[in-house]
């Protein structure tokens, strides 16, 4: 049942996962990543729970003044760096990852029959604490439940109950409660709540106490079963029987003034809340969860399973006409969330719904006790809705330079910082180096470091993040402008740094050697070789969004021929072009070395970030990548290539082409009939050689 409803029609609390974090510091829209500052853009659920936990004086996870640990990301998380976070990291340290071994073994409860056979222990406990239950009674009512539970996967099984005897009065309330549970698992739903409420004063005390626990499940039972299709899909609150929701929610209202701490107590109070939500009281529901969220301890399970909940039944479901309705904390976020928007140098306008300026002024009272949380509001309204980066400043005044912050001071200063950035603001380099020392939390300093990164590239600046002494250390941020942003001088430099890791050393070698031949320069790319150390790794990533190891080795471990055209080592090829960019050997060699090293279509070093993100400021390397079918294009029309090299040069421009007829070279596409001129070439000029006698096809 709880799987069935949290399937609730939900306005995506974070949007779909597998894509690639966007490194600048714009929270605005939604997206798969969320950062350590609390913003429009960050899945619903981490915003409320940076601010439960700023309340409480603790970090978004771990403590305010550093020291712990950042969660192992999963798989789909590790280009996050120390920056950008997802639901699952924040609150991994609460919720325990099942033991495989143990879920093995485990009984897995897949239906009601499963359910119904699982409740056999209690009630065989309450048979067996009757004492004025005679013997007889005691063992044809165990006996009965076993058949109707068997009967429940076999319904073919002869009837049950009518055959039951027994005798004595409290052996006839259990057997009332036995009818009544064997009609809940049949989903004869009105037959079970009449049922269960005929013995709310049985002389048992389990059958009362359950029996009157059961009329609001049966109740809330009965309200959904014309609303999961026969797919198991939930239709939406217009499909629910809205009456038997206001009955079920009565039935838990009941039970819970007659048992406060009765032994379904707990589980009464969720499904309670649960008949708020299906009978569509969100005003009601609003106030429970502001209510339980306060109270909630802030540092356990509980708290993760309760955001959830309020996300699924309040926040993010498109059946609350208001979920700005709710307590302080819960408005906060669903202000927020109504103030999701685009980058403004994407030309993005804003979408139907936003909060306007003059709905949040209205909330002022609402945030009385909580002055700083409602300017903060104000400030990202004026930031992503109003673009008056004026305004922010006079809503957040500089506060750079404390010991720390907890996950609304720090979202604050952030803040901040993005609109002196957003105004070109002369002393905006000088903010974050200030915000640098109090940001000792979980991801603030990286993003922090974000934020002076970027200043220091648009402004030319690059050099200073590399120097020694740089306070830029988070190495996915160095890593993102050696990729992206620096020139052959600072690469060098960067690879020869002995006081930073090996990983960014390989990092920038591995990116200088690229550039370098794919852009042309021979000479330099013949000295770089040589800092290759002895050990790197041939095998290994080449895009560096991970810790793995560089593939820095390719390029003196690679392979540099294939069958039966020869070519030289690398570093000779290299030093032939570089005394000679034009000769059509050297230059096939080179494309022999891209073909068999899998540089086709490699393009992480190549393609840019978008122009607000770090490494999207205009490259200091100069020159265009060029592609291996250049190589191919090049000898095929120089009147000197030698015959044996032109012919592979054709065969390899058809081969391109081979299957798909794309081009797998990098070049533009040729037309089919400049394909077929190639190979009519290769066949009839070149009829001796391997190629021609190879090449059985155009493409």
């Amino acid at each position: 049942m709880a799987g069935l409803l949290a399937s609730s029609g939900a306005a995506l609390a974070c949007a779909d996962v597998g894509c690639e974090p966007v490194w600048s510091l714009f929270g605005g829209a939604q997206s798969c990543h969320n950062r350590a500052v609390i913003a429009p853009g960050n899945d619903s659920r981490v915003n409320l729970l940076a601010l439960l936990r700023d309340s409480a004086g603790l970090g978004l996870v771990g403590a305010v003044s550093g020291g712990s640990t950042y969660p192992t990301p999963d798989y789909d998380e590790e280009s996050f760096g120390h920056i950008f976070l997802d639901w699952g990291m924040v609150t991994r340290q609460w919720v325990s990852v099942p033991d495989p071994n143990a879920a093995a073994t485990a009984e897995v409860l897949s239906g009601p029959c499963d359910w119904f056979r699982a409740g056999t222990p209690d009630f065989k406990a309450a048979l067996s604490a009757n004492r004025g239950l005679p013997g007889g009674d005691r063992a044809a009512l165990s006996t009965a439940r076993e058949q109707l539970v068997a009967r429940c996967g076999d319904p073919a099984l002869p009837a049950v109950l009518p055959i039951a005897a027994v005798s004595s009065a409290p052996g006839k309330a259990f057997l009332g409660y036995l009818s009544a549970t064997d009609a809940f698992y049949a989903a004869r739903y009105g037959e079970a709540a009449s049922g269960y409420a005929a013995l709310v004063g049985a002389p048992d005390p389990w059958v009362a106490e359950t029996a009157r626990y059961m009329v609001g499940r049966a109740e809330l039972r009965a309200a959904l079963a014309r609303s999961i299709d026969e797919y198991g899909f939930f239709g939406g609150l217009k499909s629910v029987d809205n009456a038997a929701a206001l009955r079920g929610r009565a039935a838990f209202a009941d039970y819970l003034k007659v048992y406060p701490g009765g032994r379904y107590a707990a589980s009464a109070r969720g499904l309670e809340r649960r008949g708020m939500w299906l009978s569509g009281d969100f005003a009601a529901l609003g106030a429970a969860y502001e209510t339980l969220l306060a109270a909630a301890p802030k540092d356990e399970d509980g708290l993760v399973n309760l955001i959830q909940e309020a996300d699924n039944k309040y926040l993010s479901t498109s059946d609350n006409p208001n979920p700005m309705g709710g307590g302080l904390m819960m408005l906060a976020v669903a202000d927020l969330m109504r103030m999701r928007s685009g980058e403004p140098a994407e030309g993005d306008e804003l979408a139907p719904g936003t909060l306007d300026a003059a709905t949040l002024a209205s909330q002022e009272a609402s945030f009385f006790r909580a002055p700083q949380l409602f300017a903060f509001l104000q400030a990202n309204h004026a930031f992503y809705v109003g673009r008056d980066y004026a305004r922010v400043l006079q809503l957040i005044p500089d506060d750079a330079r404390r010991p720390s912050y907890t996950p609304l001071a720090f979202s604050r200063q952030v803040l901040r910082g993005q609109a002196l950035a957003a105004r070109s603001d002369p002393n905006e380099a000088g903010f974050w180096l200030e915000l640098l020392g109090g940001a000792k939390g979980l991801w603030q300093r990286p993003t922090v470091e974000l934020g002076l990164a970027l200043n220091w590239e648009r402004h030319g600046k690059l050099a200073q993040v590399f120097a020694p002494g740089s306070p830029i250390t988070d190495r996915m941020v160095r890593e993102i402008l050696i990729a992206h942003s620096a020139g052959p001088a600072l690469l060098r430099r960067a690879a020869l740094d002995d006081a930073r890791p090996q990983h960014e050393r390989d990092a920038a070698l591995f990116t200088l050697l690229y550039k370098q031949f794919s852009r042309g320069d021979y000479a330099g790319f013949g000295a770089s070789l040589a800092l290759v150390r002895g050990d790197a790794p041939a095998d290994g990533q080449t895009s560096f969004e991970t810790e793995a190891p560089i593939a820095l080795g390719l390029f003196t471990k690679g392979r540099t021929a294939g069958g039966s055209f020869a070519c030289p080592a690398l570093v000779a090829t290299a030093a032939t072009l570089a005394a000679n960019p034009r000769d059509t050997h050297a230059g096939l060699c080179l494309g022999e070395f891209w073909r068999l090293n899998n540089f086709d279509g490699y393009t992480a070093l190549d393609t840019p970030p978008k122009r607000t993100a770090l490494g999207g400021a205009a490259s200091e390397f100069p020159g265009a990548p060029t592609t291996r079918g250049a190589f191919y294009a090049a000898a095929i029309a120089n009147p000197r290539t030698p015959p044996a090299d032109r012919a592979y040069a054709l065969f390899r421009a058809v081969n391109c082409y081979a299957p798909s007829g794309y081009n797998a070279c990098g070049a533009e596409q040729a037309p089919k009939a400049q394909r077929k001129a190639w190979y009519e070439t290769l066949k009839r000029e070149y009829p001796r050689s391997p190629w021609a006698q190879k090449l059985k096809y155009y493409w």
